[in-house]
């Protein structure tokens, strides 16, 4: 049995995700999210706020030590407010840093420690961003907390070993995914965003790529992630 722990199956690319680790004969789903419209008795749903970081400490995972792979997918994110740092809210700041860093770090922290000692292969996968890695103005708190998650899995996966074969830590940027946060930017202000226009031509151009593809290449890391020698991997490259 493979068992996967997805975070943020409400829509776009974490219920792709899950809608795709479905097709597996030997899944089970567990997803949290606020909201759920997947239905499959292999999916098991937690409805929970996971920019809340009180209730984030109080989700548990189950063992199961008959499984052959667990696999944590740390999906859920959020772009918050498009605007210069200087027009943010302290709130806003604070919700991006909690749900984009603070939350794959207390889950990462949570399967380790659930699983530990256990002959399973166990993957961490964090879904992380090109803008982690390359700077977009407006985008400060989004940038840095998804910087923070590319360096958070390289320590991780430095402390289980490199070469290890029953740990492995991946942060994945999707690319450019037709989601939620794609209309988010695309409903900003031109005062607030500079590069308004660059991401209403990505939709205009057919450039965005679909959650379902997306959600087929970071499964196929998760199938074989023994071939990937690298932490930080790019959709786009795979």
């Amino acid at each position: 049995m493979i068992v996967f722990y997805i975070t943020g199956t409400s829509s776009g690319i974490g219920k792709a995700l899950a809608e795709e680790a479905l097709k597996i004969e030997d899944s089970l789903v567990y997803g949290f999210s606020r909201t759920n419209t997947i239905q499959n008795n292999r999916f098991k749903h937690t409805a929970v706020d996971l920019s809340d970081l009180a209730k984030v400490k109080q989700l548990y995972f189950e063992k199961h030590e008959d499984a052959y792979k667990v696999v944590l997918i740390n999906n859920a994110g959020t772009i918050g407010d498009v605007k210069p740092l200087s027009r943010l809210s302290d709130n806003t700041l604070i919700d991006v840093f909690n749900l984009n860093s603070i939350c794959p770090a207390i889950l990462s922290s949570k399967i380790l420690k659930a699983y530990e000692g256990i002959d399973l292969s166990l993957v961490i996968v964090n879904i992380s961003s090109g803008a982690g890695r390359h700077p977009i103005e407006s985008w400060a708190p989004y940038c840095a907390s998804k910087a923070a998650i590319d360096m958070f899995s390289q320590v991780v996966q430095a402390e289980n070993g490199y070469d290890s074969k029953r740990i492995k830590v991946f942060s994945i940027a999707p690319g450019i995914v037709d989601t939620k946060m794609q209309e988010t930017l695309r409903g900003s202000q031109p005062e607030d965003f500079p590069d308004l226009s660059k991401f209403i031509e990505y939709k205009k151009k057919g450039q965005l790529l679909t959650a379902e593809v997306v959600a087929r290449k970071i499964l196929e890391v998760v199938e074989k992630p023994e071939i990937h020698q690298n932490v930080l991997l790019d959709v786009r490259h795979l």
